[in-house]
């Protein structure tokens, strides 16, 4: 019985080991990859929000959120904007963006069809979720 069992957990562990991340179908990606600007709009039907990452060669980012048409201004309207700047390093398939003042966050990146996906772990008052967003390539 036990070799049973040590046999069947060396034939998983081979295949774990063994198997390929390219299998999926998505190119492997590396940092001059995310050069450029990427943005995402949503319609939140009292207004609307742009957010843009702007990705630099020098491993610096900017991130502009900008919300038009809140507190019952026309959706023309700036009602609101913040940036974050800092930088950001690439390891294997996972991005991580640096503030002087909020730290890290880690993300899991893919870029498809023009258009990059984030996947992370955000931590919302009652437990984590994984948490999935897309931005548009802009340049």
């Amino acid at each position: 019985m036990e070799k049973i069992f040590v046999k069947s957990l060396f034939l998983l562990l081979f295949l774990a080991t063994s198997c390929n991340h390219k299998d999926d179908g998505i190119e492997e990606t590396n940092a001059s990859d995310l050069i450029g600007s990427w943005s995402k709009t949503h319609n939140q039907g009292d207004g609307l929000t742009i957010s843009t990452y702007t990705f630099k060669s020098d491993f610096t980012y900017e991130f502009e959120f900008e919300s038009f048409g809140y507190n019952g201004k026309p959706i023309t309207e700036l009602t609101g904007s913040s940036e974050i700047h800092g930088t950001f390093e690439v390891e294997t398939d996972s991005v991580i963006f640096r503030t002087s003042s909020s730290g890290f966050l880690k993300s899991k990146f893919w870029i498809e069809d023009d258009v990059l996906h984030l996947e992370y772990i955000s931590y919302p008052a009652d437990a984590p979720i994984l948490s999935q967003l897309e931005y548009n390539r802009v340049d």
